[in-house]
C-alpha cells in the first residue's frame, strides 16, 4: 500500500544514472531516500574489435549481456546497425532485458532468459544446454565472474569475453557522505553490487563504518550476502525478490511491514 515506507530513511548506492526510477518508487511509498552512488560506470578502451563490433558479431551464434550497463555500452558501439539475423541474446536480470528490448525490435524471438536473474539461472535455460561447437560472446564489465563462461566452455562452446565497461570507485569522500545525511541516521542501505559495498566502506572513516555495519542492508543476491559478512556486516540482511526496481521496492516494503 502507499505509504508503506513512511518514516524510513534509505541510502541508494546504485550508480547515479540508474537511481532515478527506484528512488521515485521508494519515495512514493513515503521513504526519505539519500542518493550516494558508491560505484561509477566508466568506458573501457576502444579496441579494433569494438570499433567493428556490428560486423564481428556475425561470427557468433549467442551473445550474452550480464547487465544493463553491458547493453548500453554494446549499442553505443553498434548504433543503428542490425544484429545478425540468427544471433540469440542471453540476458541476466530484468533491467538488462528491458534495456535490450529498447534496442532490439524482435527480442522475443531470440531471447534467452535467466530465472532466477543470475548466471546460475541463465545456465539452466534450455537454449544453453546444447552449445557444443557454438561461438558465444559474453559482454560484461572488467573482472566479472567466470562461472558462465567456464560452464559453457565445459559444454563444448567456444566462449569469448568482451569487457565493454569499467566499474570505478566514486569521486566522493567521507565528508560528502556526512554532509549528505546532515545528522540523519539511515535505517537501510541499498547495495546492488559487491564493489559498491566495498567502495562505500573504503571511503568512510571508522566511525561511519562501524555505524553502517550495524544497520540493515538490502542486497540482490545470496552471493552478495557472503561478501557483506566478510566485510564485517552484523545486522539484518534483506535479499531482494529480484534485482529489478519493482522487485527491490516490494522487498523493502515487505521488510518494513514486518518491523
Amino acid at each position: 500500500m502507499a505509504g508503506a515506507l513512511r518514516g524510513q530513511v534509505i541510502v541508494n548506492t546504485r550508480p547515479g544514472h540508474q537511481q532515478a526510477r527506484l528512488t521515485s518508487l521508494l519515495e512514493a511509498e513515503g521513504a526519505r531516500v539519500f542518493s550516494f552512488p558508491a560505484i561509477e560506470i566508466g568506458a573501457t578502451a576502444t579496441t579494433a574489435f569494438l570499433r567493428n563490433l556490428a560486423v564481428n558479431l556475425a561470427d557468433y551464434q549467442i551473445a550474452v549481456f550480464v547487465s544493463r550497463n553491458a547493453v548500453d555500452a554494446v549499442f553505443a558501439f553498434i548504433g543503428d546497425a542490425p544484429l545478425p539475423e540468427m544471433l540469440q541474446l542471453g540476458v541476466i536480470g530484468g533491467g538488462t532485458q528491458t534495456a535490450l528490448a529498447e534496442n532490439v525490435g524482435d527480442l522475443e524471438t531470440r531471447l534467452i532468459r535467466s530465472e532466477p536473474y543470475d548466471s546460475e539461472g541463465l545456465l539452466c535455460a534450455q537454449a544453453l544446454q546444447q552449445v557444443d561447437g557454438k561461438n558465444i560472446i559474453i559482454f560484461r564489465g572488467q573482472q566479472g565472474r567466470n562461472l558462465l563462461g567456464d560452464e559453457l566452455s565445459a559444454r563444448g562452446a567456444r566462449v569469448s569475453y568482451c569487457e565493454v565497461y569499467r566499474r570505478q570507485p566514486p569521486r566522493l569522500t567521507a565528508d560528502d557522505f556526512t554532509r549528505l545525511l546532515d545528522g540523519t541516521m539511515p535505517g537501510l542501505i541499498l547495495f546492488t553490487s559487491n564493489e559498491g559495498m566495498g567502495n562505500l566502506l573504503d571511503l568512510l572513516d571508522q566511525r561511519w563504518r562501524d555505524l553502517l555495519l550495524r544497520i540493515p542492508w538490502l542486497l540482490i543476491s545470496e552471493r552478495m550476502r557472503e561478501s557483506a559478512l566478510k566485510l564485517g556486516h552484523n545486522a539484518s540482511i534483506i535479499i531482494a525478490n529480484s534485482a529489478s526496481d519493482e522487485g527491490i521496492r516490494q522487498t523493502i516494503c515487505a521488510w518494513a511491514g514486518s518491523q
